[in-house]
């Protein structure tokens, strides 16, 4: 021990020498340096403005990768410096063999394993088995890991390690002790990391992991834009020689994008789909305040997770509408007048005049618009697509945005299918949502026009550049204007239709929340592959626009090829809808029922907060309860496990109200 310490004190005090003379041989060569430069600047003072131009490279490797934020200014992806920990092989071999000292490695592998977070069999593992003799141990790795090896290395304790022994042994002695000794310990680990290599290289980082992932994309190692508005803003995001690349403000909020993918997480998991798109937008902006994508990845590491999972599914992916397309069938009849909303049609539950035929799930009877979208009937709008010209259908139909891109921002934008068809099949089909292949985001921009009184708006999910002397730009820089591409009335009629079909007797009465008049319309779609439907799998979705008085959000979601109990879209998609419409409401402060009411007289007063809710075996709705009044639910007995997350009331909460309660459940309470 004596001996160990004696060598510990003898390299700490050659070490110090050694420092001192290094400094003061640094100190005389910058001196002589400075010296040398500032008379070959007075000699040609042209010197500096050719360095000025050759240093390119070295501005390069200074300037950062503009920043995403959400709406808010929330980081979604930022440039930071990310350490690279590897070894070469050659290194810790036998000389004599070239074969790897495996004592060696098991050593590395045990010191580096806490410092990782990784365990010592994965570090061994990556050693002997990568091919090369360079071997890349972990990336990615924030500041603070990099300070804990680097101290590692020399034998010595990070800062962060002082910090925690002093806070562990409160009196100076103890402390002093303490660091005395984990100095040591420190000093005689240094061992064969003098093998290890710590690099730093400028990186992207993505602080929010997978949520809305496949918006933002990621970048590839050499920090080029790869996918989604990473690769579609490249231009503006990447620094260049002189100045840093400029921050790119998307429409979606985090908040209202975490409330949407938890919704359909919950989704896909009960009905054991193949994916969930559920997107929010603004009408009368066309702005996408959220917009979830499942399954996703997680930029930070998108290599473990399939291509597949990287693009924007909602500009990507395309598929047969099914009924939610009557929406627009029934605009285009009625604004060319080829049918008025008096108009009726017998539903004898089969359209036969086309083969195969057109069928309904039951026998509707006589029909009007209204209720044509209320029960979703399939024969009534066929036998309504009777009375339109094909080419006038077509023409109308495309109006509303249909087999084009849209140019929302996303590079992962399809037109989808859409072509008019010389047959008798093209235009009931059509009118049923069949025969045409659609993006989420098109149906979301058609669906703007009824919500916004007739005009069509242009989805987006970039607001904003800013640069790096703070300019802002908006983006798109000249927008397109809103479009007029049916009538006020037109408009208002639809949404009176959809009003009927989120009524107790409509396909869409589940998606309703009761406080707040909702316009709904349900769909359940055969999925077409290889030129024929299949018998069992199908797409269930559900679009919504409230307040159907005076629109402000549109939800829709998209449920592809459900396996659970249901594949129909008024059973299994409106579920999302509603659990959506209930997040929002409060979170975006629309006006309901059971909202607070505040009375304008000089001081503002609030409604008595009515009473808890007892909490067993259901889950209460306990939205806009204050966190006071949420006490007695921490004296209780109740055997469940509850969290609170944030000041105020209540905005959200898991579980959804009217859920089945065990023993253990775990509540959260999200407030504001």
């Amino acid at each position: 021990m004596d001996k160990m310490n004696g060598d510990y004190y003898n390299a700490r005090k050659d070490m110090y020498r050694g420092r001192f003379f290094v400094y003061i041989t640094f100190f005389v060569i910058f001196a002589g340096m400075v010296i040398a430069r500032y008379g070959m600047l007075m000699l040609d003072p042209d010197l500096a403005r050719r360095n000025e131009a050759s240093s390119g490279d070295t501005r390069a490797a200074a300037t950062e990768r503009g920043a995403i934020v959400d709406r808010n200014g929330r980081l979604l992806a930022v440039e930071t410096k990310l350490g690279i920990v590897s070894l070469k092989k050659s290194e810790i071999s036998v000389k004599s063999t070239g074969e790897l000292d495996m004592e060696i490695c098991r050593d590395i592998s045990e010191k580096l394993s806490p410092l990782l977070s990784m365990s010592p069999n994965e570090i061994l593992t990556i050693i002997t088995t990568t091919p090369t003799d360079h071997v890349t141990l972990k990336r990615n790795l924030d500041e603070t890991v990099t300070n804990k090896i680097r101290a590692a290395k020399a034998g010595a304790l990070d800062e962060s390690d002082y910090e925690r022994i002093t806070v562990m042994y409160g009196g100076d002695s103890a402390a002093r002790k303490a660091v005395e000794d984990a100095e040591k310990a420190a000093f005689a680990n240094r061992i064969n990391l003098e093998h290890v290599r710590v690099d730093i290289m400028s990186g992207r980082v993505y602080p929010e992991k997978k949520l809305a992932s496949q918006i933002i994309g990621m970048v590839g190692r050499d920090n080029d834009g790869k996918e989604g508005i990473e690769w579609a803003f490249e231009s503006e995001l990447r620094p260049t020689s002189m100045e840093n690349g400029k921050q790119l403000t998307l429409s979606i909020d985090v908040n209202i994008q975490h409330f949407l993918e938890q919704i359909a997480e919950e989704a896909l998991v009960e009905n054991k789909a193949q994916s969930v798109m559920l997107t929010a937008m603004d009408p009368r902006t066309g702005e996408i305040l959220g917009s979830a994508s499942l399954p996703s990845f997680d930029p930070n590491n998108y290599n473990a997770y399939p291509g597949a999972t990287w693009r924007y599914q909602p500009a990507l992916y395309t598929y047969e509408p099914g009924s939610v397309f009557k929406i627009f069938s029934v605009a285009a009849l009625l604004d060319t007048g080829a049918i008025t909303g008096d108009s009726t049609f017998v539903c004898t539950g089969r359209y036969t005049r086309i083969n195969p035929a057109i069928t309904d799930l039951g026998v509707h009877g006589v029909v009007n618009a209204e209720r044509i979208i209320a029960l979703s009937c399939n024969v009534g709008v066929s036998l309504a697509s009777e009375r339109i010209e094909s080419e006038v259908f077509y023409d109308k139909i495309y109006t509303f945005g249909f087999g084009q891109r849209i140019g929302s921002g996303s590079p992962s934008e399809s037109a989808g299918i859409f072509r008019e068809e010389n047959n008798r099949r093209f235009k009931p089909t059509l009118a049923i949502g069949q025969g045409i292949s659609v993006t989420m985001l098109q149906m979301l921009q058609a669906a703007s026009a009824i919500a916004n009184q007739g005009l069509l708006v242009q989805p987006k999910l970039a607001l904003k550049l800013t640069a790096p002397d703070g300019a802002e730009t908006p983006y798109p820089a000249e927008p397109s204007p809103p479009k007029r591409v049916m009538s006020e009335r037109t408009a208002a009629s639809l949404l009176q239709y959809m009003r009927a079909t989120a009524a107790i007797d409509g396909t869409g009465w589940r998606a309703a929340i009761g406080d707040i008049p909702m316009a709904v319309k349900t769909g359940t779609a055969q999925v077409a592959e290889s030129g024929t439907y299949s018998e069992t799998d199908f797409i269930a979705s559900c679009m919504a626009i409230f307040p159907a008085d005076d629109p402000k959000l549109i939800l829709y979601v998209v449920i592809v090829k459900p396996q659970g109990e249901s594949y129909l879209g008024g059973r299994i998609a409106t579920i999302p809808i509603r659990k959506a419409a209930e997040s929002l409401a409060d979170y975006l402060k629309l006006r309901r029922g059971k909202n607070p009411v505040e009375l304008q007289s000089g001081t503002v007063y609030f409604e008595e907060e009515a009473p808890l809710p007892p909490l067993v075996d259901v889950m209460p709705d306990l939205r806009g309860y204050s966190k006071l009044s949420l006490l007695p639910l921490f004296e209780a007995d109740s055997g469940y496990i509850i969290h609170l997350e944030g000041n105020g009331h209540v905005k959200t909460q898991t579980p959804f109200p009217g859920t089945q309660l065990v023993h253990g459940d775990v509540i959260t309470l999200y407030l504001e």
